[in-house]
């Protein structure tokens, strides 16, 4: 039972710092309204490309964003 329990809390502190993965190129086919990071160069120093998905016959959004922006750390909208 121990071990289940430390496995969910694993998985638990592990699981936003893999929803913030950078790709180092822009892939092909994207899911409809998802959202990625790409370090591809394109953006100035400290910064990285945010890419939205769009629904067909849309562009992509496309932003380039801090990547303090990519840290995990509390939100603004966060229980207290």
């Amino acid at each position: 039972m121990a071990g289940w329990s430390a496995f969910l809390t694993a998985l638990f502190i592990v699981q936003p710092c893999i929803a913030q993965k950078l790709h180092s190129y822009e892939p092909l086919m994207m899911d409809p309204y998802s959202t990625i990071y790409v370090d591809d160069g394109s953006c100035s120093a400290g910064k990285v490309l945010k890419v939205q998905g769009a629904a067909k016959n849309h562009r992509r959004k496309k932003s380039c964003v801090p990547l303090s922006d990519l840290q995990p750390g509390t939100r603004s909208g966060s229980a207290k």
